[in-house]
């Protein structure tokens, strides 16, 4: 079992580095020059970091763009895209995809379209189609390893307003808002968005329950950072192997 606690964060990046960590170190180290190499292709440079905060070691992901951000990007072109680092990563995960549509469908809600009428702002970018196939990639490999079942913690939103493309938005986000339909949330006591819209349906795709009980006895514990700050921590989702 994966569990994932998301008390203090989730986002696309917080959870693919996190789930890089669980993997072994030759591993990892291969995983992370592919991602790297895939992402260079896409004229953006991937790093992953070793962070240390509070006497907690762990890791973040930084994407440094090279050109200009792509367009808004349609449906056909999202998955287009998703595909393609998919090949190159050599996945044949259905998660990626899976987590992908879970957006599109939340985006048609809140906007009241079709899903093959929407277009993506930030989530239709290179680094966010980088996260979202990385995570399927990386828990492709993991379950080779006998990891099959996720568990998710509550998931603390955040509270306040965050500016988007289409300006300033109330925590969760209508998307977001949709997203977590079903699965156990809070606000939390600290402003700014802690779950994004990619964070959200990636745990929405991979897990089979929820629960707050941390596992006793867990065989290795990861942590994936983020860049901002919720009452003066770094935001932050924990995995623990069981």
């Amino acid at each position: 079992m994966i569990f994932i606690d998301s008390r203090e964060g989730l986002s696309g990046d917080m959870l693919l580095a996190a789930m890089i960590g669980l993997l072994d170190d030759s591993v990892r180290t291969r995983t992370t020059d592919l991602l790297g190499l895939v992402s260079q292709r896409r004229g953006i440079m991937f790093q992953i970091m070793e962070i240390e905060e509070d006497c907690e070691k762990g890791l973040g992901i930084s994407y440094t763009q090279r050109e200009a951000p792509q367009r808004d990007a349609s449906y056909d072109e999202c998955f287009d895209r998703l595909g393609e680092i998919e090949k190159e990563l050599d996945s044949n995960s259905a998660v990626g995809k899976k987590i992908l549509a879970n957006i599109f469908e939340a985006e048609a809600e809140a906007h009241k379209l079709p899903a093959r009428d929407v277009h993506l702002h930030e989530i239709g970018r290179a680094q966010a189609m980088m996260n979202i196939a990385g995570i399927g990639f990386v828990s492709a490999l993991l379950s080779k390893e006998g990891d099959e079942e996720y568990v998710c913690s509550t998931i603390t939103t955040g509270r306040g307003v965050v500016v988007v493309s289409h300006g300033a938005i109330r925590i969760p986000a209508p998307a977001s808002a949709f997203l977590l339909r079903g699965l156990k949330n809070e606000q939390g006591s600290s402003p700014g968005e802690r779950a994004t819209p990619t964070g959200i349906a990636a745990v929405k795709t991979l897990i089979g329950r929820q629960s707050d009980d941390v596992p006793d006895g867990f065989s290795r514990r990861s942590i994936g950072f983020g860049t901002k700050r919720f009452g003066g921590r770094l935001g932050r989702t924990t995995l623990y192997r069981v």
